[in-house]
């Protein structure tokens, strides 16, 4: 057994149309609601994506700025750091007046306003010397720094190289400083400190130069969390710290990291990278407006939620309109029921006979409605319940039986109206005429059912019989002059045309049954109105009936008729019973007469007729609404002369008139006045009407050029322009066509760019192809490819450099042209190649300098970690009182003495080995693949080398150096390059202690004082 739907199924299927209809709506509504809602999620999901990538690249940008600055921290700080040995190793010779050179001569090397203070305190933390004091003063002051970390670490020993304080208050300078000290040593015993003051402003200043935000910041802390600069709001930080919870994000294993946080300084929530500043207990952290980075995507994102937001309120509120739309037809359909019910009622009351008649799929028919007024037409009591439907055809006349099955059988077979008059019998066996009219309805059971009437039209059909022997002989007339003859019976609406009128439209005659309706159709739906409104004042003033209207012809086209008429029979109360009239064909006559009109009204052209005296006596629609001329004026009413910009202007447009009374014609480009008062140009061609008669009427035909002829004027001066700019632009500007195949535009620059012998307009209009052989291959390729976004640069054969840009030139979504920006980028790629080379290259001695020697250092380091070699030396020497010779000798044979070491030390060289110069007077040496025994007897003989050779210092004649060397072996447990560095200084620094003039290995067994 099939089984049976669930209950509420059910009672959907066998709902009725308008319930399924309003769930269907319902449903439809939830389907559009779901799909909303996803749509927001995924919005939503992307707003959070583009978020998420903002952010990241955030992230990334202020991590590698946090890095940057710890590397330009470290070599300041490293540069620092060697100018206070050498000032230590001044101190310690004892020259009180070199001490205080050597002192300015630091001020000087650095810019103004980085030092604030100077200064030497003994071993109990007096100062006996202060840049900032003369030395009586000094001694009288007694000021001590003994209870300053930057002495205590120092006297305590428990830092040995240079110790970076608290920033302080200076008990001296009485402004704040960064404290950069180193312990002084005499025989090995603690003798003072040297304390250099760093301003903290200086390092400020410097930060607010690589940050352009308003609210961006760098911070320079020491690891325990003090400040010792911030780039904004400098005042407010100094001499105190980070918050605790702060510092310890700096975990001392990590080297750099990143936090988001509210600076307590100034409040503003920034997203933070921080980075340790190699060889120093250091931090770097750079901070980022976190509002700032958001700013721009929120207001966009807020934008793109206002559109989305305006959208789905719209689709909701045409859902909303759905239902609302769903509910009126609902009750549209009740109110439908409604009126069908009345009409049952209604019918009762109708005179003449309503019915149905059912055919069935089985052919039976049957009466499903009747009203009373059928039944006493056919001859039968209206309350005869049991009247047979087959009893109707006997009441019928037999003659005309066949004729009503007829009817009947071609209403079926074509599904079409059904119309006819037939003769039945009354009730005292009288005869009467009726008239019945049915309309078919295809059912769903695929029965066919007619909804029609019946009345009687006895009296009607016995005057038709008297009239039509006189419309016979007024047919034969009318015939004659080719017109159709139509009737109206104004109370059954029936309408009856002869054969002409049917003909005329096509159709063959009586082909099909005219009625008032169906006449009413045939009219243009543009006429209907017009020829309704005629009727109704003939029938109700006797006005004449007279109009002009299209009707459809049966090629479904319109077909101009004139018809006229006139009601012939009127009943008591005076109502139009009859009318009779004629339709005559006027196709060809309207066709010639719109096609006059719309040659001059329709035309584009304006169009006057002017006369003798220049007046307008014709004009047409459209010289009409472009002058404003008062149509009611016309003829004569208006002067041409009116329609001049100026007397002036009408004097000399009548000279005109001469040449086209000698011609018959003339044709010129005027101005003349618009109603706004404003001038305008028509080319204007005049004509006589009647070439024969001079001085008579003209006819000017006037076409408007004003728009054509301001244009072209704006192009021309745009044009110039245009050349202009791109022959004065600063860069190669070149523009080819769509197709990439010819050269449209090139200027002075872009033959200078690419060292062309030609002159920029010699380019324009040159093929692709014979350019592209005209270019270094380099060039040609890029055009060659067509414009790609972003530039790329390219080397010329005479060692020039240039950049190309190319663009794609779009209006809309359709390519117009392409086009390249040369830049000549030989300077600029020069000054990058300078500016590399003097990054890692000593200037004066054309060696590596610090930088570049730290860095190899380094990669030794890993070549001796990973095992590409099996020892490394490391070897450090300075120049012994190198001192006296610049202060003896000027500083210019102090270069020469620097020079002629390296070509000392050059000598003893390996292919393999490298040389770099620290500072100074300071070098170093890293001897690869070279233990330590092998780099000390190295060491000597580059020692015994030099205290060897004589130097030719010009004018003081000959002299003799002697070097103090500190030799080191890399280990591979060692953590940098720079604590190799410091070691092999250290070595170097027993040696200077020791007598100079030698060569001392490092080892765990030196004093402390070298360690």
């Amino acid at each position: 057994m099939r089984a049976k739907p669930p209950r509420s199924l059910s009672r959907l299927l066998n709902a009725e149309p308008l319930t399924q209809t309003t769930v269907a709506v319902w449903v439809g509504l939830c389907c559009v609601l779901l799909a909303t809602v996803a749509y927001w999620t995924v919005l939503v999901d992307s707003h959070r994506t583009q978020r998420s990538f903002t952010e990241s690249q955030s992230w990334l940008r202020v991590g590698q700025m946090s890095h940057a600055v710890s590397v330009q921290v470290q070599t300041l700080l490293s540069g620092l750091d060697y100018t206070m040995r050498g000032l230590e190793s001044d101190f310690a010779d004892g020259d009180v007046d070199g001490f205080r050179r050597a002192v300015q001569t630091t001020f000087d090397a650095y810019p103004a306003g980085t030092f604030l203070q100077i200064a030497v305190a003994d071993e109990n933390g007096d100062i006996v010397y202060s840049n900032l004091q003369q030395e009586v003063q000094t001694r009288a002051a007694k000021v001590s720094i003994r209870d300053r970390e930057h002495f205590q670490v120092h006297a305590n020993r428990e830092n040995m190289g240079m110790f970076i304080g608290r920033p302080v208050q200076g008990r001296v300078s009485h402004k704040w400083t960064i404290q950069l000290s180193r312990a002084l040593y005499r025989q090995g015993q603690f003798s003072g400190v040297l304390v250099l003051s760093l301003s903290p402003e200086y390092i400020s200043r410097y930060f607010q130069s690589i940050f352009d935000g308003a609210n961006d910041v760098i911070l320079l802390l020491r690891t325990d969390g003090a400040y010792l600069a911030r780039s904004q709001g400098q005042e407010q930080v100094m001499g105190r710290s980070v918050s605790d919870v702060r510092v310890a994000r700096f975990a001392p294993a990590l080297e750099r990291g990143t936090y988001e946080a509210e600076s307590s300084v100034d409040g503003v929530q920034r997203m933070y990278a921080w980075s340790r500043v190699e060889g120093y207990p250091l931090i770097v952290s750079a901070g980022l407006d976190k509002e700032a980075i958001f700013e721009s995507l929120e207001a966009s994102l807020e934008r793109g939620l206002l559109r989305n937001g305006i959208g789905t309120a719209v689709l909701l509120l045409g859902m909303l309109l759905t239902l609302w739309l769903a509910r009126q037809r609902q009750l549209s359909e009740r109110m439908r029921l409604q009126g069908e019910r009345r009409f049952a009622r209604l019918a009762q009351e109708v005179p003449g006979g309503l019915f149905q008649f059912r055919i069935g799929a089985d052919g039976q028919f049957r009466f499903p409605f009747t009203s009373p007024g059928f039944f006493e037409l056919h001859g039968a009591k209206a309350d005869a319940a049991r009247f047979a439907d087959h009893e109707l055809l006997k009441r019928v006349h037999p003659e005309d039986l066949p004729a009503l099955a007829a009817s009947v059988q071609a209403s079926v077979g074509s599904k079409g109206v059904w119309e006819h008059k037939y003769r039945v019998y009354g009730p005292a066996g009288e005869l009467r005429w009726l008239h019945g009219h049915a309309r078919p309805q295809q059912e769903e059971d695929g029965s066919l059912l007619w909804h029609g009437y019946v009345h009687d039209v006895t009296q009607d059909q016995a005057m038709q019989e008297s009239i039509r022997h006189s419309e016979e002989r007024l047919r034969l007339t009318v015939g004659a002059v080719r017109d159709g003859l139509w009737q109206w019976d104004c109370r059954s609406g029936h309408v009856e045309w002869d054969a002409r009128c049917y003909q005329m439209l096509g159709f063959e005659a009586a082909q099909f049954p005219m009625n008032y309706d169906a006449f009413c159709a045939m009219v243009h739906p543009s006429d209907r109105a017009r020829m309704l409104a005629r009727l109704q004042r003939h029938a109700e003033a006797g006005a004449d009936f007279r109009v002009e209207m299209r009707l459809r012809s049966s090629a479904d086209s319109w077909l101009w008729v004139e018809s006229r008429g006139e009601i012939t029979q009127r009943d008591a109360d005076g109502k139009p019973v009859r009318m009779l009239g004629t339709h005559t064909d006027i196709q060809q006559r309207v066709e010639q007469s719109r096609l006059i009109k719309a040659l001059l009204d329709r035309g584009s052209a304006l169009i006057v007729m002017a006369g003798p005296q220049r007046e307008i006596l014709y004009a047409n629609e459209r010289a009409v609404q472009t002058f404003e001329i008062e149509t009611d004026r016309l003829p004569g009413g208006v002067n041409f002369r009116s329609l001049h910009v100026s007397d002036e202007s009408s004097e000399r447009f009548g000279q005109l008139y001469g040449q086209l009374n000698a011609r018959g014609t003339v044709r010129t480009e005027w101005i003349l006045r618009m109603p706004s008062g404003s001038g305008h140009w028509f080319d204007m061609q005049g004509s006589l009407l009647d070439p024969d008669e001079d001085d008579g009427r003209v006819i000017w035909t006037m076409i408007d050029t004003d728009a054509r002829r301001r244009a072209e004027t704006a192009l021309a001066e745009t044009q110039h322009r245009l050349e202009a700019i791109i022959d004065r632009f600063p860069a190669g500007i070149l523009v080819t066509d769509a197709q990439g195949r010819q050269v449209l535009a090139a200027n002075r620059m872009l033959a200078a760019a690419l060292r062309l012998d030609m002159a920029p307009a010699a380019l324009v209009g040159l093929g692709m192809p014979a350019l592209i052989q005209l270019l270094p291959p380099s060039v040609a390729g890029v055009l060659s490819a067509g414009p790609v976004a972003g530039r790329s640069l390219h080397a010329l054969p005479d060692d020039h450099y240039v950049e190309i840009e190319g663009m794609q030139l779009r209006d809309g979504d359709r390519s117009i042209g392409h086009c390249w920006v040369f830049h000549d980028a030989t300077e600029r790629q020069q000054r990058e190649s300078q500016l590399e080379t003097l990054a890692l290259t000593d200037a004066l001695t054309g060696i590596p300098n610090r930088r570049a020697f730290l860095e190899r250092l380094a990669m030794e380091l890993d070549h001796l970690r990973s095992g590409l070699v099996a020892h490394s030396t490391l070897i450090m020497l300075d120049i012994d009182h190198f001192k006296q010779v610049n202060d003896g000798y000027g500083h210019a044979v102090g270069d020469i003495v620097l020079k002629e070491l390296l070509a000392s030390v050059a000598q003893e060289m390996r292919k393999e080995d490298m040389v770099g110069r620290l500072g100074g007077e300071e070098f170093a040496v890293l001897l690869s693949d070279t233990d330590a025994e092998v780099g000390l007897r190295r060491a000597e003989s580059l020692r015994e080398t030099v205290a060897a050779r004589a130097i030719d210092a010009g004018l003081a004649g000959d002299l003799r150096i002697t070097i103090s060397l500190g030799v080191y072996e890399l280990q591979r447990s060692d953590a940098s390059a720079q604590g190799c560095l410091e070691r092999a200084d250290a070595a170097l620094y027993y040696s200077k202690r020791n007598g100079r003039n030698q060569s001392t290995l490092w080892s765990e067994r030196l004093p402390a004082i070298a360690r």
